[in-house]
């Protein structure tokens, strides 16, 4: 069964209840822990994962990867032979009531530079520049958007433009909005829908001041404000594949 994820409906959670519907010893030592519902997020879109602690029982269970799969069930994985060994082994974890309590600092630096890249995007729109966006990474050594299309004018004109656009968007502010909607719906609030949007997890977009919509499955910011200082070091253009590096104050 599909675990359910809490984040995508909810922009701040970081703590809830579950039950672990499943434990298994990896090769490596580290336990595979499944849960009927989860707030941590796994690595995926560009983004990277969350860590934290599931607490149960009389010890805790160190969360240092999470990952979704292919049938949409999400595996926490980490360290927690002691939590193991406190509950008495696997069988008797499976059934548990547990509490999940995602690492808040973490979250925020991940939240940060993804939303960045939308605001990126958010640029790109406004200043009407003619490339359709695709792949992008929003970790804290590498962040950026590529799209495809060649660069209008010169480099150096083009990467201040995009850098004056995301600080006056970051100023006037956001209220984003959460909706969740079939794929082909997504076309009415969204200047391009990827056609490789993932089928093992519900489909939404977040809209961006109730303006401009993005389908992502990943965590964002309630407002732009929160994203800081947002700067656009490099553009690189080359055989028609533009990539816009960018960096947020503060994140390390």
């Amino acid at each position: 069964m599909a675990t359910e994820l809490l984040y995508l409906d909810d922009f701040d959670v970081l703590t809830a209840p579950a039950t672990v519907t499943a434990v298994t010893v990896l090769e490596d030592g580290r336990l595979d822990v499944v849960l009927d519902r989860t707030c941590f997020y796994p690595r995926g879109g560009g983004q990277d994962w969350d860590t934290g602690t599931i607490r149960g029982g009389h010890a805790a269970f160190r969360v240092e990867e999470v990952r979704l799969d292919e049938h949409g069930v999400v595996h926490h994985l980490g360290a927690g032979e002691a939590w193991k060994e406190s509950a008495g082994g696997e069988a008797t974890l499976e059934g548990a009531a547990v509490v999940l309590e995602v690492d808040a600092d973490r979250r925020a630096v991940n939240t940060r530079l993804h939303s960045a890249g939308h605001i990126v995007d958010l640029a790109v729109e406004r200043l009407e520049l003619p490339w359709v966006p695709g792949k992008s990474a929003h970790y804290p050594h590498m962040s950026f958007v590529e799209y495809t299309g060649d660069v209008p004018g010169e480099v150096e004109d083009v990467r201040q433009r995009i850098e004056q656009e995301v600080a006056q968007i970051i100023g006037e502010g956001s209220r984003n909005e959460i909706r969740f909607m079939p794929v082909a719906d997504m076309g009415e609030y969204c200047r391009h829908v990827p056609d490789n949007i993932p089928t093992n997890k519900p489909a939404r977009i977040v809209l961006y001041n109730q303006t401009f919509g993005v389908p992502c499955g990943g965590t964002h910011v309630r407002d732009v404000a929160e994203v800081g200082t947002l700067s656009i070091p490099k553009i690189k253009s080359k055989k028609g594949v533009t990539k816009v590096s960018y960096a947020v104050e503060d994140v390390n």
